[in-house]
């Protein structure tokens, strides 16, 4: 009887279907407008094929600023995410487990000061007092304290106004704000359309760079995974060196910019993913900065924030 009630048991099991015992992964992406890569990875189905191969699959999360981001991987709802420079460090305060794993491709001038095309401030030394729109720990707000630095002034000679990126072009045009600090695309938009002019980019200014990060439980549970995502973003990137018109097209259908603005995003891109000693430093004074403007009160090893082991695995030049 015994016999015959397992043998029943075992039967039973062979009809239930195999994709209901063996779900496959969910790997989430969080990305930004901004996200050159992710996006055009996400049309050419870079993503969907790498991990498919592993037996998982991808759900996109768009998000429009870096922090919300970071709040997504702390709830542990995002898995991989593309941000700037200063959420990491404000996560990884914050006690939110995150490392930094490979660099995102930036135009080292991405970020600027601007002001609408007909105003009468000519030098940054003429913000003083004046209202200044910015995304408070965002990169452009770290942006912002280095250009006031370098004329002898401080965040405290201006009038901080904490606005999203897609929200300080219409306050510039209202005259609700004096001046913005924006990153591309958002500034090239306004630029070329005529609405705001440059008084100063990020070209010369240390510490300009995006990265991409990875819930360090997930990336402990999942290493593979992690590395199909840098491999994946890799192939984005030679498709945008080695076919920028047709990429320019997919970019441009898949987000809110037009392809000539995006062009000039795309201009003078660095393409290096690895990190750097060098970069490395430049967090740790975006850590020092954070402190001293008591956006953080917990110090830490800036080394903590790093993790490059997936990205030596993945063997990427």
């Amino acid at each position: 009887m015994i016999t015959k009630i397992i043998s029943n048991v075992i039967v039973a099991l062979s009809f239930i279907p195999f994709s209901y015992a063996q779900e496959p992964i969910v790997v989430r992406i969080a990305y930004q407008p901004t996200s050159s890569a992710i996006i055009l990875g996400k049309a050419k189905g870079f993503y969907d094929q790498a991990f498919a191969k592993e037996g998982a699959k991808v759900e996109y999360d768009l998000f429009l600023s870096g922090p919300l981001a970071v709040e997504a991987a702390a709830g542990s709802h995002v898995d991989l995410l593309n941000v700037g420079n200063i959420p990491p460090v404000i996560a990884r305060a914050n006690g939110i487990d995150v490392k930094i794993i490979a660099k995102s491709v930036f135009n080292p001038a991405t970020n600027a000061v601007l002001v609408s095309s007909n105003s009468s401030i000519q030098a940054i030394e003429d913000l003083k007092g004046k209202k200044v729109a910015v995304q408070v720990g965002s990169s452009v707000h770290y942006f912002l304290s280095q250009v006031l630095a370098e004329k002898g002034l401080t965040l405290a000679d201006v009038q901080l106004v904490n606005l999203p990126g897609p929200d300080q072009g219409p306050a510039l045009e209202s005259g609700n704000v004096d001046a913005i600090v924006l990153w591309m695309p958002y500034r090239t938009q306004l630029e070329m359309a005529g609405k705001a002019r440059v008084l100063i980019d990020s070209a010369h200014f240390p510490g300009g760079i995006g990265v991409y990060m990875v819930r360090t439980a997930f990336g402990k549970q999942n290493p593979k995974l992690v590395q199909c995502f840098l491999k994946a973003t890799k192939e984005a990137n030679n498709y945008l060196k080695k076919h920028p018109q047709e990429a320019l097209k997919l970019l441009a259908a898949n987000s809110q910019f037009p392809p000539d603005v995006l062009k000039k995003s795309l201009d003078g891109f660095d393409w290096s993913m690895g990190v750097t000693p060098k970069d490395v430093k430049a967090m740790d004074g975006i850590k020092k900065f954070l402190i001293e403007t008591n956006m953080i009160r917990k110090d830490f090893a800036i080394q903590e924030l790093f993790d490059t082991s997936y990205y030596q695995q993945a063997r990427l030049r």
